[in-house]
């Protein structure tokens, strides 16, 4: 090992390392990080986006609407989409200055497969902009956020929705 690679290592180790949990749903263009608080000088990101494939539904739809070749098409379309989603979002926040790894992670439920990528890559963080929904999509529907603060064994950074 260089001298030089040792201090690129020592570089890597005093950046905390983030784990942004990023919605398929967001706006690219609208994509801001609070700078002061999470500096592309201070942090590494980990830019993670879930790709729901709920096992329940999943049988429900073998069963009664489609033949299994054509779901697993649409899910590898949907997959698909979002690594194209992904290379946006990854392109903006180089943009910004920011040091990043990206992942499209599959799983049955968007908190579960956020936790388990904290966990394995041992973040020092984990960001996740909350949603503007009523209480009632809250009650009904769920979050991601509320599962991340009951869940998630990493400290955890809410961010409010944009207005």
């Amino acid at each position: 090992m260089t001298l030089d690679t040792e201090i690129k290592a020592d570089e890597r180790r005093d950046k905390l390392l983030v784990l942004l949990a990023c919605d398929p749903l967001i706006d690219v263009n609208r994509i801001e990080m609070n700078s002061d608080l999470l500096s592309p000088l201070d942090v590494k990101l980990l830019v993670v986006m879930a790709c729901e494939v709920p096992e329940e539904s999943l049988a429900w739809f073998r069963k009664n609407l489609m033949p299994p070749a054509q779901l697993r098409r649409q899910v590898a379309a949907r997959e698909f989409e979002l690594q194209e989603h992904m290379f946006k979002v990854s392109k903006r926040l180089e943009q910004m200055g920011y040091e990043l790894d990206t992942r499209v992670e599959r799983g049955r439920h968007t908190g579960e497969i956020i936790v388990k990528v904290a966990e394995d890559a041992k973040v020092d963080l984990i960001v996740v902009n909350r949603r503007a929904q009523s209480t009632w999509q809250r009650l009904l529907v769920g979050s991601v956020g509320d599962y991340l603060a009951r869940h998630a064994t990493r400290p955890l950074l809410t961010i409010p929705p944009c207005s």
